[in-house]
């Protein structure tokens, strides 16, 4: 006996399931159950955009696919010029390496005695 019992409860979970899966795909869709999500105040309808929005935005939106290739003539920087990028950040580095060697000097110093106090 205690075996049926077990074998209901396993058939229950599923058909649960696809009842609760029913119940929630009918309101993404505008048939089925969508109606009546609605009327319990489980489903909305998306709002219309607020005016700023709509005056502000272009009616079509140019968007690039995913997954196209977009191809586009960009303009290419002149080697001179990642020669001189390259040397800035190459002194920038020496700046910064000698800052920090001597922010290390500086704090290997000993620390200094402490005050003495007269005796009377």
């Amino acid at each position: 006996m205690p075996t049926e019992i077990f074998a209901k409860k396993l058939l229950l979970i599923p058909a649960a399931l696809v009842v609760v899966g029913a119940a929630l795909a009918g309101c993404g869709s505008d048939e089925g159950f969508k109606g009546v999500a609605e009327a319990a105040g489980l489903a909305t309808t998306p709002q219309e955009s607020k005016a700023f929005v709509r005056e502000t935005r272009p009616a079509d939106l140019e968007y690039v696919p995913i997954g196209s290739k977009v191809t586009r003539t960009a303009p290419r920087k002149p080697v001179e010029d990642y020669k001189k990028i390259e040397a800035a950040l190459e002194a920038k580095q020496k700046a910064n390496e000698a800052a920090g060697n001597t922010a290390k000097a500086l704090g290997a110093t000993p620390a200094p005695q402490p005050a003495k106090i007269p005796q009377n």
